[in-house]
């Protein structure tokens, strides 16, 4: 018989509500008591035989399953006499057809980034050893979690490619508008099904209206209505791209979800804006097929990743394309790997740094040169940002730039923080802002990324898990290490919650941080052994990113108060918080206070690329200034702002060319430039060391 609210399963979950009910059973929330997180729990009251082998395989699937855009199985076991029980993660939030039912159409700006997402997870499925078919997408199965994610549901219909070719498949069932021609009847499904029914659930959640059947489209009696015709707003290439991948005969529709999510790049500046985000199992897809691609999606296509994670064609403007190409062939062959170039007293200082900052005894020649270097920066005007001089594409590739400061290029110890993903899963990493002494700092099996520096420069705090670059880290926590030991600790948090964005007070006592604790995202403030733990959000809107001014009495966050991210600043203790500056209609984020509480940086996305813009703090509520409003430097992406201790530099994430991205320093006026890691991985969350 069902289960009811207080009944506890195997001595272990106990049920809270019912969250659906059908005659073969039900889907309960639940409390796992012994990890003290919720669950969801699926029930078959053994109706059939076939509806119990179904189950098991749904549960066998899934079991195997690790993607951060599908469920997880915890547990699945026999009750004799009662059912069978499947446990997975609880995704918090509503569904597509819920959300659908709530507000109508999805603004194509919100929904892209989803079903990215969720093409990611297709491939992964697809290009498995035993690939698996999902064959029942429709607005039901997609759930949207409160950081934002998309999340795949209920594989009960799941097809599963064995080795040799013999297939173990679920109950054959169909959704009309969302299921193929061949779905219906004896026909033979494979990834491009799953091509179909995405495509079709993309033109319900912009349309709010179900596609016309598809068997009646094969028999000639019915005609795909244009999603745009229902929705004007509807791009007109993403209307195409969806047309094409609902054709009724699968060689005409996009062969891969790779070729669908590469159009639907193409078409969109919407989906262009998640070009921060890696997609591994897309880009693997791509790869193995990039020869099938449309020629005009192959002659706009630029990767991203590098080979082991490239962004399936992420197609820019034919213009910044050309942009794009000039400065790599301009501006980087002259930033060899030999950074010295510029940063002359710099290298010599920096070459073979312990991790603690102390540099090895230089030679004789290396001495003269420092010597020589600091004699020239004696006299030398600081870098200002608002006190612009000639960039490079006016001083000409062969000018000699700005001479350093005599101390390590930025000040402090010369030495950035980041994460990178080279040897798999993401860890924290050290190098000298010559490129030289790179150090792995942490070997976490879950990853670990957003190192953030004490004020002394010896101990870090940082987030984990972290599989990937993201925006928001769910089930996350926070963890304390010491360059000393290098020992990790977590600190204690919230099960089923998430703790990322460390910023550690300039007073060296509290860290701010982001926490999902309260289903939203919310900027967070506690001491460092755990207690005066406060909601400085008050849970008034989605908020992260938090950056503390040099006192350490004022924060700088994101916050999203009318459907766009902004910067905004409140006091330490909370309370009335105000805008910083004027975005004029486009998303701001990822802020950093420069040392000197002068300067703030931070990220505007300008037609999907985002852009390093600054402004002072006592012209707030301005319009801020692009970092490198021309030259060489001014269409490439930018963002994870860092500044050096001095202010004249900023570390930051990039992409130049597209292939992969890497860790650079940028002065404040963009006159100098200096790429720092190379490597194919995705290198991010840069940290200068203070």
């Amino acid at each position: 018989m069902p289960l009811k609210p207080g009944d506890i399963l195997r001595l272990r979950y106990r049920i809270e509500n019912v969250l659906g009910q059908g005659g073969m059973g039900a889907v309960y929330r639940a409390y796992d008591i012994n990890l003290a997180v919720a669950v969801a729990v699926k029930e078959n009251l053994f109706i059939t035989e076939e509806y119990a082998r179904q189950f098991r395989r749904e549960a066998t699937i899934l079991a195997s399953l690790r993607h951060p855009n599908l469920p997880r199985v915890t547990d699945h076991f026999v009750v004799e006499g009662q059912g069978q029980y499947l446990v997975m993660d609880f995704v918090e939030g509503e569904d597509l057809r819920e959300r659908l039912e709530r507000t109508g159409p999805v603004p194509e700006r919100e929904a892209l980034p989803w079903f990215l997402e969720i093409c990611d997870a297709l491939a992964y499925l697809h290009s498995r050893t035993q690939p698996i078919v999902h064959r029942d997408i429709k607005p039901g199965n997609i759930k949207t979690s409160p950081d934002g994610r998309a999340i795949l549901v209920d594989f009960g219909l799941a097809k599963v490619s064995e080795v040799g070719g013999i297939t173990t498949t679920g109950a054959k069932a169909m959704t009309p508008g969302f299921s193929p021609p061949e779905q219906y009847g004896t026909g033979r499904t494979d990834s491009r099904t799953d091509v179909y029914s995405l495509a079709a659930t993309l033109y319900a959640a912009l349309t709010a209206s179900i596609p016309e059947d598809a068997l009646e489209r094969a028999m000639g009696r019915e005609v795909l209505t244009s999603p745009r015709k229902k929705n004007p707003s509807v791009g007109p290439n993403v209307s195409r791209a969806i047309e094409k991948a609902m054709e009724i005969r699968p060689d005409e529709r996009y062969q891969s979800v790779a070729e669908f999510a590469a159009a639907l790049t193409a078409a969109s500046d919407a989906a262009r804006a998640t070009l921060v985000h890696t997609f591994p199992y897309l880009s693997k897809t791509m790869a193995a097929s990039e020869t099938t691609l449309p020629p005009a999606l192959r002659a706009g296509a630029v990767e991203l990743g590098g080979p082991r994670k490239r962004w399936p064609a992420v197609a820019l403007t034919l213009a910044t394309l050309a942009f794009l190409a000039i400065s790599a062939t301009v501006a980087l062959p002259g930033l060899s790997p030999r950074i010295a170039a510029f940063l002359s007293g710099a290298t010599a200082t920096l070459t073979g740094t312990a991790i603690h900052g102390t540099p090895t005894p230089a030679t004789s020649a290396n001495t003269a040169e420092t010597a020589a270097t600091s004699s020239a920066t004696a006299t030398a005007r600081p870098v200002s940002l608002f006190t612009r001089t000639a960039p490079p594409s006016e001083a000409g590739p062969s000018a000699t730039p700005s001479p350093p400061p005599a101390t390590p290029t930025g000040g402090g110890v010369g030495q950035i923080a980041f994460a990178s993903d080279r040897t798999g899963v993401p860890q924290i990493y050290l190098i000298n802002v010559d490129g030289t002494g790179l150090v792995q700092l942490s070997n976490l099996p879950d990853g670990a990324c957003q190192p953030a520096w004490s004020p002394d420069g010896q101990r870090l705090i940082f987030t984990s898990p972290c599989r990937r670059s993201q925006e928001f880290y769910a089930g996350s926590s926070l963890w304390l290490m010491s360059l000393a030991e290098l020992e990790p600790k977590q600190f204690e948090t919230v099960p089923g919650g998430g703790d990322f964005d460390p910023a550690w007070d300039p007073n060296g006592d509290r860290v701010a941080f982001t926490s999902l604790r309260d289903i939203r995202p919310q900027i967070y403030i506690m001491n460092l052994d755990g207690s005066g733990l406060k909601n400085l959000s008050d849970n008034f809107a989605r908020e992260r990113q938090p950056a503390w001014d040099p006192r350490g009495t004022q924060l700088l966050f994101t916050s999203n108060r009318s459907n766009i991210l902004e910067v905004w600043f409140m006091p330490d203790f909370g309370g009335e918080a105000q805008r910083f500056s004027i975005s004029g209609g486009r998303d701001e984020s990822n802020a950093d206070w420069s040392m000197d509480g002068q300067l703030i940086v931070l990220v505007r996305r300008m037609g999907g690329i985002p852009r390093l813009v600054a402004l002072r703090f006592e012209d707030r509520n301005r319009v801020a200034s692009q970092v490198c409003p021309e030259g060489p430097y001014a269409a490439q992406p930018m963002t994870e702002p860092s500044w050096s201790p001095d202010a004249r530099w900023i570390a930051l994430e990039t992409w130049p060319t597209g292939i992969d991205h890497n860790i650079a320093i940028l002065t404040s006026s963009c006159t100098n430039y200096a790429l720092l890691t190379t490597d194919p991985g995705a290198d991010f969350d840069p940290a200068w060391r203070p």
